[in-house]
C-alpha cells in the first residue's frame, strides 16, 4: 500500500517537471521572438532616424556626442563636405531640436543655407532659403530679441538679392508691425536700411555708374556694407558673434559698399592699397561753399516731402565723387533725378536713418555712411556734414573723418582745415598711405608745413613699413628742413661772465646742431626703436636680396638717405649701402644718396 502510493507520488513530480520543462522552452521561443522584434525595430531606428542612435548609450555619451558634433560639423563644412555635412547636420537637427541657444541654431541654420546652395536640387534655392529663415525665426524665443531682430534683417536681405521684392516688402512691413522689436536700438537702423536697399534695387539701372559691371549684383550697389558692418557695429552679444564667422550663408565681401574702390585712386578707405608712385596728387574740381539748401531738422522733412530740387552744379559734384563714399551716381537727366528722390523707399529710408542717429553711438554709427549716401543724393549737403561733424565728435572711429575729409574736398575746401581732417584720419589709422599722399600733396603746394609732414610720415613709418615712395619723402624733408630752419637752431644767452652788474650785459649767440623739434624724449624713443624695426642688418641683407633678384635698389636708396640724416653718414646702413650703389650701375640713386651724405646732419649719437 505505500508502495503505491510512492509511485503515484513520483509519477505526479515526474509530471510536473514536465509541465515546467515545456513551459521554460514555450518562454525561450517567446523570448526569442520578442529579442529579435526588438532587435529588428531598433535597426529600422537605426536607418530611419539616425538621433536615435544618441539614445542607445548612456547619458553622458549622448552629451558628449552632442558636444562633437558642432565641431564636426564644422570642419566638414570646412572642406565643402556638403554629402557628410548634411548626415551630421540631420543628426544634429534632431539631437538639439529644444535647444533654444543662439549660438547653436546659427551653427545649424547658416550651415543649412549654405548646404541647399551648394546642392544639387531642381528646387527654387531663394524659396527654400526663405522657408529656412521663417523656421529659424521660430525657434527662437521671445527672450533673445536682438538675434531675432538680426536674423530677421538676413532674411529681408536675402530676398532683396534674389529680386524677390515682394517677400522683402512684406517682411519688411511685418519687422515694422512687430512690438517686441520696438525698443530695440538696430530696429530702425534695420529698417531704413532695408528701404535703402530696396530702393536701390529698384533703381539700379539709373543709378548705376558708366564704368561699372554690368553683372554685379544689387548687393553689391546697395551700399554701406549692410550686413557685415552692421552685425561688426551693433554690439551685438558674444554667442551671435562667435559662429557666423564658421558658416556664413553668403560671401561678405559681395555686400560692400565698395564695389568700384580699385578704379579709385583717390579713395582714403583702403590703407593697404596700391597707389600709384605719382605724389603729388590731381586738384580736383570743388566749390568754395556748399548750396545752402536746407538748415533746420524740420525743414528737411518738408523738404523731404515736397521733393528735391535738380542742381547740375551738386549733381556734377556728387558724379566726380569717390565711389567710397558715393557708389551710385546721380543721373544727368532732371525728370529722373526727380522721380528717384521723390521715392517712397527713399523717403522711408532717410525718414528711419534719421531716427537711427538718436541710437548709441554704435548703431548710429553704421548708420552713417547710407544716410550720407542718401542726403547727397537728394542735395542735402549742409545736413550731411553737419551730421558727420557731430558723430566725429561723438566717437573716436575712423569712418566718419574719412567721410568728413571726403566731403570737405569737394564742397568746403579750406587747407588748414581739411589738412586737419588728414591728421585726424592718420592719428587713428597711421598705416594709411593714402592721406599721407594727399598731405605729401598738399605740402608740395604749399598748403601743409613741411614740419607738420615729418610728424605724420613718422607715425606712418611707426605703423607699417612704409613704401619706397614716403622714404624719398622723409629725406627730402629732412634735407629741407635742416636747411631752412637754422633760425630755429640758434638761441641767444646771457653772458655775464665778469659778474659785475655795472658792466654792461653782453649776449652770445649759441649754435644748436640739433632742430628744436628733434630734441623731444618721443624722437629720441622713436630713432631707437628704427634701428631695430627698419635700418638693422638682417632687414639690411633682405632688401639687399631682394635688390639683386629684382633689380629695385629704389628702397635700400631712400632708406639710407633718411638715415644718413638721423645717424650720420657713417652710420652701418649708409656706408654699406653707399658702397653697394657705387660698385653698381644705379647712377640716379647712387648720385640721390650722395647728395644726401654731403647735407647730412647727425641728429642722434646712439654710439
Amino acid at each position: 500500500m505505500v508502495l503505491v502510493e510512492t509511485e503515484e507520488k513520483s509519477d505526479k513530480f515526474e509530471d510536473i517537471k514536465a509541465t515546467k520543462r515545456r513551459r521554460v522552452r514555450s518562454s525561450d521561443i517567446v523570448d526569442s521572438i520578442v529579442s529579435d522584434k526588438q532587435k529588428f525595430k531598433r535597426v529600422h531606428l537605426c536607418r530611419a532616424k539616425p538621433s536615435y542612435l544618441l539614445s542607445l548609450g548612456p547619458k553622458a555619451s549622448r552629451s558628449e556626442y552632442l558636444n562633437r558634433l558642432p565641431g564636426i560639423l564644422r570642419e566638414l563644412l570646412r572642406r565643402r563636405n556638403w554629402s557628410d555635412a548634411s548626415r551630421v547636420l540631420s543628426v544634429l537637427m534632431k539631437g538639439t531640436i529644444k535647444d533654444p541657444c543662439p549660438k547653436m541654431n546659427r551653427l545649424k541654420y547658416e550651415a543649412h543655407i549654405q548646404i541647399v546652395n551648394h546642392s544639387e536640387t531642381k528646387k527654387n534655392k531663394a524659396d527654400e532659403i526663405g522657408r529656412i529663415y521663417d523656421t529659424w525665426i521660430g525657434q527662437i524665443g521671445k527672450q533673445h530679441k536682438e538675434e531675432r531682430l538680426l536674423v530677421w534683417y538676413e532674411q529681408i536681405c536675402h530676398f532683396i538679392e534674389h529680386d524677390m521684392n515682394t517677400d522683402a516688402n512684406s517682411a519688411a512691413i511685418s519687422l515694422m508691425q512687430n512690438r517686441d522689436f520696438g525698443m530695440l536700438p538696430r530696429a530702425n537702423l534695420f529698417i531704413g536700411i532695408t528701404f535703402y536697399k530696396m530702393w536701390c534695387s529698384k533703381f539700379l539701372k539709373d543709378l548705376q555708374p558708366e564704368e561699372a559691371d554690368d553683372n554685379e549684383s544689387v548687393s553689391n550697389m546697395s551700399g554701406s556694407r549692410s550686413h557685415d558692418s552692421l552685425v561688426e557695429g551693433s554690439g551685438r552679444d558674444e554667442s551671435v558673434c562667435s559662429t557666423a564667422s564658421e558658416v556664413s550663408a553668403r560671401n561678405d565681401s559681395e555686400t560692400s559698399v565698395m564695389y568700384c574702390k580699385k578704379d579709385s585712386h583717390l579713395s582714403i578707405s583702403d590703407s593697404g592699397t596700391k597707389m600709384d608712385t605719382k605724389v603729388k596728387l590731381k586738384s580736383t574740381p570743388h566749390v568754395t561753399t556748399s548750396p545752402q539748401l536746407y538748415a533746420a531738422s524740420e525743414e528737411n522733412e518738408g523738404s523731404l516731402r515736397d521733393g528735391a530740387e535738380f542742381d547740375p552744379t551738386v549733381i556734377n559734384i556728387l558724379g566726380d565723387m569717390d565711389p567710397w563714399l558715393l557708389p551710385l551716381k546721380p543721373p544727368e537727366d532732371p525728370d529722373c533725378y526727380i522721380k528717384i528722390v521723390n521715392d517712397a523707399y527713399y523717403k522711408d529710408a532717410v525718414k528711419y536713418m534719421r531716427h537711427t542717429l538718436q541710437s548709441p553711438p554704435h548703431v548710429s554709427l553704421a548708420a552713417l555712411h547710407p544716410l550720407v549716401h542718401l542726403l547727397l543724393f537728394g542735395g542735402h549737403v549742409d545736413e550731411a556734414m553737419k551730421m558727420v561733424e557731430e558723430m566725429c565728435r561723438k566717437v573716436h572711429d575712423i569712418k566718419p573723418f574719412r567721410i568728413k575729409a571726403l566731403m570737405m574736398e569737394k564742397f568746403h575746401r579750406n587747407s588748414d582745415i581739411l589738412a586737419k581732417s588728414y591728421e585726424d584720419i592718420l592719428k587713428i589709422d597711421p598705416s594709411c598711405v593714402t592721406t599721407l599722399k594727399k598731405l605729401i600733396g598738399m605740402c608740395m603746394e604749399d598748403e601743409y608745413s613741411r614740419q607738420s609732414l615729418i610728424e605724420m610720415i613718422a607715425l606712418h613709418v611707426e605703423a607699417s613699413f612704409p613704401e619706397p615712395e614716403i622714404w624719398k619723402e622723409l629725406a627730402s624733408c629732412f634735407s629741407h628742413f635742416v636747411e631752412n630752419l637754422d633760425e630755429d637752431r640758434m638761441s641767444v644767452c646771457l653772458d655775464d661772465r665778469s659778474g659785475d652788474k655795472r658792466n654792461q650785459q653782453t649776449y652770445s649767440v649759441r649754435y644748436n646742431p640739433t632742430p628744436k623739434m628733434f630734441t623731444s624724449t618721443l624722437w629720441a624713443l622713436r630713432a631707437k626703436w628704427w634701428l631695430n624695426r627698419h635700418f638693422s642688418p638682417e632687414m639690411l641683407e633682405t632688401e639687399i636680396k631682394n635688390g639683386m633678384l629684382i633689380g629695385d635698389w629704389e628702397m635700400m636708396s631712400y632708406k639710407a638717405a633718411c638715415a644718413s640724416h638721423i645717424y650720420g653718414r657713417d652710420f652701418g646702413y649708409v656706408t654699406k649701402v653707399y658702397e653697394l650703389l657705387k660698385s653698381s650701375n644705379n647712377r640716379e640713386f647712387f648720385n640721390f644718396l650722395r647728395e644726401h651724405r654731403r647735407n647730412w646732419n647727425k641728429i642722434y649719437n646712439f654710439e
